[in-house]
C-alpha cells in the first residue's frame, strides 16, 4: 500500500542541534550526519539566523556569526542530510538583534516604560509589532528556504517579554493597543483591572498574527516547508504568559503541532501532560516535543538518563514525536555520559514505530484545561488559585492508572465530548456560554462530570456571572464561602458510598484552604461535610495536643453527588485536588479517583495493579490495542522550590493488566513491545488479563484483536 503522506505527516524522530557561536570550528557535514543517523532520527533541525547567521547571508545588517570563517554552514550540511535521507529544518530566533542595528531602525525595538531599550547580552530586544518581526524575519526566512533548500523552519523566543524582560511601551504597541482596545497600556501588572486582562489577550493576539505571516510567508517561498513555533503549556509560567503563547490560536498555521518541554524544576509528568494536550488539541495532525539532553540552566551538563527515558517515554506514550536538544555538544569541555543512553533510546523508539504509527489515545476520561482561567482567575497567583488543581488531578488519576486525555476548553463541543464518559472540569472559573452549555448537555445525555470550588463562576475575561453557568448542574445554590479551613476535616458521613470506596477504617480524611456553603437540591447526596479548624487559637501554626478535640461537626456539604439528566455529576464544594497536590494525602487522591470511576457509571474498565509511580497510557490502532507502562523514577521529594533530579529507576515485577474487549472483539495474541514476546492471557467474561513480569523504564503491550464478522457486518 502506497503511503502519500509528506515526510513530516509521518513518525520522526528529531535532533535539535543547537549552535553556539563558534561551534563551527568543530562541524564536519559528513561526521554530522552520521552522528544523527546514529541516534535513529529521521530529521534535524540545526541553526539558520535571527540573532546571527550561521550560513553566508546577503541581508544588510544580518551578522555573520564569528565562527564561520568564510565557511557557508547550510550549504555544508543541507546537501549531505538530504543524500543521506534525512531532513533539516533551521532554527531562526527573531527576539533579539545587534544594538547597532537601533540607529537606523530603533522602531524594531521593544522599549520600557521609560522608554529605553532593553539591552540583553549586547543585544537589544525586538518588538513582536515591529517591522524587524514583520519584514526582516521574512526576509531571513525566505533566504534560508530558497538558496538551501531547508524542509521547515523552526521558531525560538518568538515572543514578547524575551529574555525576561517586560512590556513593550515602544511607540507601535502604544498605538496598536489603543486602536484595538480605546485604552492606553496599563503602567503596570493588575489582574483586577479589566484593561489589564485585555492587554494580555492582546498580546495572545498579536502573537498569532505574526505566527499566520510566518507561516504564509514560509509556504510561499517554500510549497513543501514547514513552519513550528516554540510554545509551551503551564510550567514556565513566567515565559508562556507575558510572551503571549497560547498553542490553541496557532493550530491553523502550524504544519506540526509543537511543545518545548526542557525545564526541570516542573512536576515530572510534565511531558505527559503537554503531550495530552497537543493529542486532544488536533488529533488529526502530527506532534513533536523537544526534551533536553542537559539539565537546565546546565546546558553543558547531561541530564541522568533515569530522569530523561520516562520524560521521553511519556512523549511516545501519548502519541508524540520526541525532539532530542543537544546544546553545547561541540564544547571542549562537556559531559558526554548521556549520549549512548539517549541513542539506545531513541533507536528503540524507531524499533517501535510501527506501534506509535497511527495510534491514538482510547481513554474515556478527559480534564479540562483553561487557559482563561489560569489567566483572567489565576491572576497574580495562576499556581495556587488554578495550575496546582490541574496538578492535583493529574496524580490522581495518573497514581489510579485511569487513562485519560488532557483538552482545551476552547475545543469543549458535543462532537469532542462524544468519545467520553467522564469529565473533569477542577475549578474551571472562567467559561463560555457555550462551553458551559455543551458541557451540561453533556451529562443530561449520560456523561458524568466531576467539577469543583469555584468552576463556572465567571465569564472568559473573568468578570463575574449573576449566576454561576453550572448552577443546574452541580446540584445546588451556593449561599456563602468559608476561607481559612487549615487544620480542618471533611467528615465521613456514609463510609459506604461509592466516593469511599477503599478509604478503610477512619471517620475523617483532611481539609484545607477555602469552601463554597452549598443549599443543596432535594435528590442530591452528601457523603462528606465539614468539621471545622481544629487548632488552640486563632493563627496558630500548629495544635495543643491537649486541645485537639473536635468540639463541632456540620451538615456543611464538602462533596455533593446526584443525577443530571442521564449522567451522573459530583461536585467538590471545597478544593481536594489543590490539597492533594500539595500534600499528596493518598485518600484525597483515592476520593478523587472514586468519583471520576462513578461518574463514569457501569462497566468493565482497564485496571492496572502496579505502584502509583508507574503511569499507564492507553492507545489503539486498528485491530490492536497498546497499553503504555512508563516507570517514574523514585526520587527524594524537598519542600525547596526546586523538584529534585530524578535518580532510581526501580524495576517493578509481575505488573498484571485487566483490558475489558469491546463486543464481538476476540483477542489473537497478548505480546511485549520489548522483546516481541507472547504474553500468556486469560480471557473470562470478556476481559483480557495478562501479567507483565518485569518494567525496567517503558514497556507496551500489544493486545493484537479481531472483530465477529457478525459484528463488522
Amino acid at each position: 500500500m502506497t503511503d502519500n503522506r509528506t515526510w513530516w505527516e509521518r513518525p520522526n524522530r528529531v535532533l535539535l542541534v543547537n549552535l553556539r557561536e563558534g561551534d563551527e570550528r568543530a562541524i564536519r557535514a559528513d561526521e554530522l550526519v552520521r552522528d544523527v543517523k546514529s541516534f535513529g532520527a529521521t530529521a534535524f533541525c540545526i541553526n539558520g539566523g535571527g540573532i546571527v547567521a550561521f550560513y553566508q547571508t546577503r541581508i544588510p545588517g544580518h551578522r555573520l556569526s564569528t565562527g564561520l570563517g568564510g565557511r557557508d554552514l547550510l550549504a555544508e550540511v543541507i546537501p549531505a542530510a538530504h543524500a543521506a535521507g534525512l531532513h533539516v529544518l533551521a532554527r531562526i530566533d527573531p527576539s533579539c538583534a545587534p544594538s547597532a542595528l537601533a540607529e537606523g531602525h530603533p522602531e524594531w525595538f521593544t522599549r520600557d516604560a521609560q522608554g529605553r531599550f532593553c539591552e540583553v547580552s549586547g543585544h537589544y530586544v525586538t518588538c513582536p509589532n515591529g517591522a524587524y518581526y514583520h519584514e526582516r524575519m521574512p526576509d531571513i526566512v525566505r533566504e534560508i528556504l530558497t538558496r538551501y533548500g531547508a524542509d521547515g523552519i523552526w521558531n525560538n523566543q518568538g515572543k514578547f517579554a524575551a529574555w525576561d524582560t517586560g512590556p513593550c511601551y515602544c511607540d507601535n504597541c502604544r498605538s496598536l493597543f489603543r486602536r484595538d482596545s480605546g485604552s492606553d497600556i496599563p503602567p503596570a501588572e493588575n489582574w483586577d483591572d479589566p484593561v489589564w486582562r485585555r492587554y494580555n489577550e492582546w498580546r495572545y493576539a498579536r502573537i498569532t498574527d505574526w505566527v499566520k505571516r510566518m507561516h504564509a510567508v514560509i509556504h510561499e517561498a517554500k510549497r513543501d516547508a514547514i513552519f513550528i513555533a516554540a510554545v509551551q503549556l503551564m510550567e514556565s509560567l513566567e515565559t508562556i504568559r507575558p510572551g503571549g503563547w497560547d498553542i490553541d490560536y496557532w493550530v491553523p498555521y502550524q504544519d506540526v503541532l509543537t511543545f518545548e518541554c526542557q525545564r526541570r524544576n516542573s512536576a515530572p509528568w510534565w511531558p505527559g501532560i503537554q503531550a495530552k494536550y497537543l493529542a486532544s488539541l488536533a488529533p488529526d495532525r502530527p506532534r513533536w516535543m523537544t526534551a533536553s539532553y542537559f539539565y537546565p540552566w546546565w546546558r553543558l551538563y547531561a541530564s541522568p538518563e533515569t530522569e530523561n527515558r520516562p520524560w521521553i517515554a511519556q512523549q511516545f506514550a501519548n502519541g508524540v514525536n520526541t525532539w532530542l536538544h543537544l546544546n553545547g555538544g561541540y564544547s571542549d569541555l562537556f559531559d558526554r555520559r548521556g549520549l549512548a543512553p539517549m541513542r539506545e533510546v531513541m533507536q528503540r523508539l524507531a524499533r517501535w514505530e510501527p506501534y506509535f504509527d497511527g495510534a491514538v489515545s482510547d481513554a474515556r476520561v478527559a480534564l479540562v484545561f483553561s487557559r482563561h482561567t489560569q489567566d483572567n482567575y489565576g491572576g497574580g497567583k495562576p499556581h495556587a488559585r488554578y495550575l496546582d488543581f490541574i496538578r492535583g488531578w493529574y496524580c490522581a488519576l495518573m497514581e489510579a492508572h485511569i487513562p485519560f486525555d488532557v483538552i482545551s476548553d476552547k475545543i469543549v463541543d458535543a462532537q469532542r465530548l462524544r468519545r467520553y464518559g467522564a469529565l473533569v472540569i477542577s475549578n474551571l472559573a472562567c467559561v463560555s456560554d457555550e462551553t458551559a452549555s455543551a458541557i451540561e448537555a453533556f451529562a443530561a445525555a449520560g456523561g458524568g462530570v466531576v467539577a469543583s470550588y469555584d468552576a463556572g463562576i465567571a465569564d472568559l475575561s473573568g468578570a463575574e456571572r449573576p449566576q454561576p453557568a453550572f448552577a443546574r448542574l452541580l446540584g445546588g445554590r451556593r449561599t456563602g464561602r468559608r476561607d481559612g479551613l487549615k487544620s480542618s476535616y471533611a467528615k465521613i458521613e456514609d463510609a459506604g458510598d461509592p466516593l469511599l470506596t477503599g478509604i478503610g477504617d477512619t471517620d475523617l480524611i483532611p481539609n484545607e484552604g477555602n469552601l463554597v456553603e452549598l443549599a443543596v437540591d432535594a435528590g442530591r447526596i452528601v457523603p462528606l461535610t465539614l468539621i471545622p479548624p481544629v487548632i488552640a487559637h486563632s493563627g496558630a501554626t500548629i495544635s495543643i495536643p491537649e486541645l485537639s478535640a473536635v468540639r463541632e461537626t456540620t451538615s456543611i456539604p464538602v462533596a455533593v453527588r446526584g443525577q443530571h439528566g442521564a449522567g451522573r455529576v459530583v461536585y467538590f464544594c471545597n478544593q481536594p485536588e489543590l490539597l492533594f497536590h500539595r500534600y499528596g494525602f493518598p485518600d484525597l487522591g483515592r476520593v478523587l479517583a472514586n468519583a471520576v470511576r462513578w461518574v463514569g457509571g457501569p462497566g468493565a474498565t482497564l485496571e492496572v495493579d502496579a505502584p502509583d509511580f508507574v503511569d499507564v497510557t492507553l492507545m489503539r490502532q486498528p485491530g490492536r490495542r497498546l497499553v503504555h507502562l512508563v516507570n517514574f523514577p523514585v526520587g527524594k521529594p524537598v519542600n525547596s522550590g526546586w523538584r529534585q533530579i530524578g535518580r532510581n529507576l526501580v524495576p517493578v515485577s509481575d505488573i498484571r493488566l485487566r483490558l475489558p474487549l469491546a463486543r464481538g472483539e476476540r483477542l489473537k495474541e497478548a505480546r511485549l513491545a520489548s522483546t516481541e514476546a507472547a504474553l500468556p492471557a486469560r480471557v473470562s467474561g470478556g476481559v483480557v488479563e495478562v501479567v507483565v513480569p518485569r518494567l525496567e523504564d517503558h514497556e507496551i503491550v500489544v493486545f493484537e484483536l479481531e472483530t465477529s464478522r457478525e459484528e463488522q457486518a
